[in-house]
């Protein structure tokens, strides 16, 4: 990557050097960056509803082969339901837990030329929403949507587009744990020149 020049940078640039780690070695030339940010806590209200319902539809299925195991007459075979209960509630409780830690890998920033979304663990995973809103994540691009910002007024995660490919824990295109993020939302539109409304689902 070569570094971004500051010459004729826009007022309130920040410095190449105050970059937070992560983002220093994504700067193209001539990019300066507006905004930057980090993750922070976790997010459990912001998981798939499609990947809800899967799971859901996996522990409905579970809950069959259990009722079915202990009522059969042999009870001498109810150890193994039990067991089968054990792995399926420790497997989706690690996948909660793991997946409900994506904001604190996330680094974010706003440039004059796009909007980039680093997880400094997981790298392959990165994002980044062009001029006008078009998004691309996972080599595949998306149309612009609307930009939904929920959580308060304080502190919440803005969406920009709908998922690419195939659905993870969580759609590719959000900030976790914006500071103001109706403030930042309109910072987003305003540079990138995006047409799509901000949704407000701020409490």
């Amino acid at each position: 990557m070569t570094d971004a020049t500051l010459e004729h940078a826009p007022p309130g640039t920040i410095p190449v050097d105050q970059l937070i780690t992560g983002l220093r070695a994504e700067m193209n030339k001539n990019e300066h960056v507006l905004w930057q940010g980090r993750g922070s806590g976790r997010a459990f209200n912001m998981f798939s509803r499609g990947l809800l319902l899967r799971f859901g539809l996996i522990i409905i299925g579970f809950s069959l082969v259990l009722w079915w195991m202990l009522d059969n007459p042999n009870p001498a075979n109810n150890w193994l339901a039990w067991i089968l209960v054990a792995i399926l509630v420790g497997r989706f409780a690690l996948f909660f837990w793991q997946s409900s830690a994506t904001p604190k890998r996330q680094v974010a920033m706003l440039s004059n030329q796009r909007l980039l979304s680093v997880d400094i663990v997981r790298p392959e995973t990165n994002w980044t929403i062009s001029p006008g809103g078009e998004g691309r994540a996972d080599g595949r691009h998306v149309a612009p949507h609307a930009i939904i910002v929920t959580g308060t007024k304080e502190r919440g995660h803005i969406k920009l587009n709908r998922p690419a490919g195939r659905i993870r824990a969580y759609p590719p295109f959000i900030l976790f744990n914006a500071e103001r993020p109706l403030e930042l939302a309109q910072l987003i539109k305003t540079t990138l020149k995006i047409d799509q409304p901000i949704d407000d689902r701020t409490k």
